[in-house]
């Protein structure tokens, strides 16, 4: 399935840029370079009230320059980014990662957690990639643009 996305740019700074399209419910998030500690939590903090704001049921996150995720990182996501996944209608969450990254296992103990999660579980699905267009793929998967349009 392909779907032509109308992306509007909605933040962009030294670490990232934060972009919508607003038709689809979609956002996208990509990393220019792994940013220091305060600066990350930050950035993704910003990046989840975006997605809430615009009711984002599709999120993309390219994080390939981001080489691992470091355990404070992972709690701190796991609680303070939880309650809000909570409020979301996000149905899809996409992590485009190196495969380094991949290896490293971190983002898994995050998904692992979040899916473990009876509140969540049924209703968002995450998953990692190394190639963008494959993550596109899977997210759009089961998009009825009729539902959309």
């Amino acid at each position: 399935m392909h779907i032509d996305l109308q992306l509007e740019l909605l933040h962009q700074d030294d670490y990232l840029k934060i972009e919508v399209d607003q038709k689809v419910k979609y956002i996208y998030i990509e990393w220019f370079k792994a940013p220091p500690k305060q600066d990350f939590r930050d950035s993704f903090l910003k990046a989840a009230n975006m997605c809430l704001e615009q009711k984002s049921e599709y999120w993309l996150s390219d994080a390939r320059v981001i080489p691992y995720i470091d355990f404070g990182d992972q709690n701190w996501i796991l609680r303070e980014m939880t309650p809000l996944l909570m409020e979301s209608p996000l149905r899809k969450y996409a992590r485009v990662s190196s495969k380094e990254s991949i290896g490293l296992l971190d983002i898994h103990r995050i998904y692992s957690t979040l899916s473990s999660r009876p509140d969540l579980e049924k209703r968002t699905q995450f998953e990692t990639f190394t190639n963008k267009d494959t993550a596109l793929e899977w997210l759009f998967s089961d998009f009825d643009e009729e539902q959309h349009s």
